[in-house]
């Protein structure tokens, strides 16, 4: 008799044992269930949002800053515009884009509000197919850019319920890592230089800016493209500038 007790409880412990471990297993699976509910609307945004900021920024960044340049010069079959120009000899070039990240701001903003409407409304959709009702108010976004960032602001007031809780928000902040507000920054000094003495020493930018390239291509008639590329990225911006410009035979009397 003892003995036939201590097997039964030897296989009571082993019983324990076991359905501690199937708890334990089954405890993921339980939380995969549940986690479906949960969303982060900032991550959701952003990776809707992301693929086309990138494409955007390096489509205006070949043709210096616009989506349809005027006062341009075609290099390699790009659009590139001239950030400061001038159409005659001997004198500094005259700045043509002064505001240049407020510009490139808007520019960028006109490409990405129709897909920002479009991840908002897609989000949405995602809380709804979860099992959220949704109320919310006319879609608006907002571009901004700050060192190493373009900022993409969603306003979008909006209400979320289900069973157990009502959340509301009034927008959504998604940043996507870029440097062409560092590249812009670093543009307008070399357009002011430009502007002033006629020509810019790119040697100093490379002390202050260890991940920085500097390549400036002379062509004919005096005209210069500018590429600056962040060597760790690979994101690049480039311009063109025609400035202080001597006629052809200068000096050779």
């Amino acid at each position: 008799m003892w003995k036939k007790g201590q097997i039964a409880i030897f296989v009571i412990i082993a019983l324990a044992i076991v359905g501690a471990i199937i708890v334990i297993v089954s405890y993921p699976q339980i939380s995969t269930i549940v986690s479906p509910k949960e969303i982060s609307p900032q991550s959701y945004l952003s990776s809707c949002i992301e693929p086309d900021v990138k494409e955007a920024v390096e489509a205006l960044a070949r043709q210096g800053g616009e989506g349809n340049p005027s006062g341009y010069i075609n290099y390699l079959n790009t659009k590139v515009k001239y950030l400061c120009y001038t159409s005659e000899y001997y004198k500094p070039c005259l700045i043509q884009q002064p505001l240049l990240i407020s510009h490139f701001e808007d520019e960028l903003s006109g490409i990405l509000t129709p897909k920002a409407e479009q991840c908002a409304k897609s989000l949405i959709n995602e809380y709804e197919k979860r099992g959220y009702s949704v109320s919310a108010s006319k879609i608006n976004s907002d571009v901004s850019l700050g060192s190493g960032k373009v900022k993409i602001g969603f306003l979008m007031p909006m209400t979320i319920t289900n069973e157990e809780t009502s959340k509301t928000f009034n927008g959504f902040d998604v940043s996507i890592e870029n440097k062409i507000y560092d590249l812009l920054s670093i543009a307008t000094s070399i357009v002011d230089y430009e502007a002033t003495y006629g020509d810019s020493e790119t040697t100093t930018y490379i002390g202050y800016y260890p991940d920085l390239k500097i390549e400036k291509i002379k062509l004919e008639d005096g005209v210069k493209i500018y590429k600056l590329t962040n060597v760790l990225t690979d994101e690049m911006f480039q311009f063109a500038t025609r400035s202080l410009v001597w006629p052809p035979g200068y000096g050779l009397q």
